[in-house]
């Protein structure tokens, strides 16, 4: 039976200066607000809404002081030592599904990667049902993965072992492997599209073509952190929720934060955070989409990442709530503002699978 703990994800890391790494760990926390240490990759693709709510200081207005550290992997949450992960989605799948104490509680993004093809069948398998019999490159278990299996059983009746998966360990043997013919379809980040292009791969499409609005990173609370101290995730989970309408309506303003933050000219933050055809519509809503998750727990338990006999069922450390009772707030503040009715009815009809949904929560506010 195939196990792992933490799945490489295939970012592009951006280099900082020392001062913009400490983020918000340089600010005083000058209200004695309570505090999340919650921690996050900080790559070319990430997600503009963490760091207009924490850099921008969006989340200190609405009662939380969160710091930032930037690490690779999910092991200090399950170990209590911070707060939460907020970018993170197959690890957090596999560790929750085996037991571990954590809680998916809000999004991150969606989106943002490409499919390339050898360029000896680029024409042939830009339509996804001819991909019976072919084979795909990627990281065991990562979203490509997850998303592409669901989809192509649900949509086009290609079951798993119709078609074959290789794994590597970076970006760049993924595409060498395309590139020489070691295998026909890659799902790269939209970051590596001119690697990809200079390589003689052929782009056939994005993988949102296969899942609309698929659902990537999340963010991920220690178990008994959020128990003990819910308010604070829910008041951090108000920000991002104004965060995302600060993203939509003032673009100025948000590529100012994101050029601080990552010492990027304007032109490069446009283009990584604003224009979707370049970013392979990557999204930022802070929705947790339970609806585009919880496939994911299915073909992770089905390749043996989740032990079966004792899985964790989804729900149970997927929570739904946090989110819901944000955006509940945000909406009582601002009675009028169609922005956030909009996201709940995003929120109905992205989290309507999840159990009990219809008698906890009304389809209109």
């Amino acid at each position: 039976m195939k196990k792992t703990n933490i799945i490489k994800l295939g970012f592009l890391s951006v280099t900082l200066a020392v001062t913009l790494l400490l983020g918000s760990c340089a600010k005083k926390n000058a209200k004695n607000l309570p505090v999340l240490n919650l921690t996050l990759l900080l790559s070319s693709n990430y997600s503009p809404i963490l760091h207009l709510n924490a850099e921008g200081g969006i989340a200190e207005e609405h009662g939380v002081y969160p710091v930032l550290e930037y690490t690779t992997g999910l092991e200090s949450v399950l170990a209590g030592k911070s707060d939460g992960r907020l970018n993170a989605l197959q690890p957090s799948i596999i560790a929750g599904g085996n037991g571990s104490d954590i809680v998916i509680f809000a999004g991150t993004m969606g989106g943002g990667q490409l499919i390339f093809a050898n360029k000896s069948i680029a024409e042939e398998v830009k339509n996804p049902k001819n991909w019976k019999g072919k084979t795909i490159g990627g990281y065991a278990g990562g979203t490509d993965e997850c998303v592409i299996r669901s989809a192509l059983r649900a949509n086009y009746g290609i079951e798993y072992n119709d078609v074959t998966y290789k794994y590597f360990e970076n970006d760049e043997a993924v595409i060498a492997a395309c590139k020489h013919g070691d295998v026909d379809i890659i799902a790269p980040y939209y970051a590596l599209r001119e690697v990809a292009e200079a390589s003689g791969l052929v782009q056939i499409g994005e993988l949102v073509d296969l899942s609309p609005d698929y659902a990537c990173c999340r963010q991920t609370a220690n178990g008994a952190k959020l128990r003990s101290d819910r308010s604070s995730f829910v008041n951090w989970t108000k920000g991002l929720i104004y965060s995302w309408k600060y993203f939509n309506s003032n673009e100025k303003g948000t590529i100012k934060v994101i050029k601080k933050v990552t010492s990027q000219d304007e032109q490069w933050v446009y283009e990584h955070i604003y224009d979707p055809d370049g970013t392979g519509h990557i999204t930022f809503n802070p929705d947790p989409y339970y609806n585009g998750c919880a496939p994911q727990y299915d073909v992770l338990l089905e390749l043996g990442y989740i032990e079966r006999e004792n899985a964790r069922p989804f729900s149970e450390y997927f929570d739904i709530s946090i989110y819901a009772d944000a955006l509940k707030a945000v909406i009582a503040e601002n009675p009028g503002d169609q922005f956030y009715k909009d996201m709940w009815t995003y929120f109905v009809n992205h989290n309507n699978t999840y159990p009990d949904f219809e008698k906890l929560y009304p389809k209109t506010l």
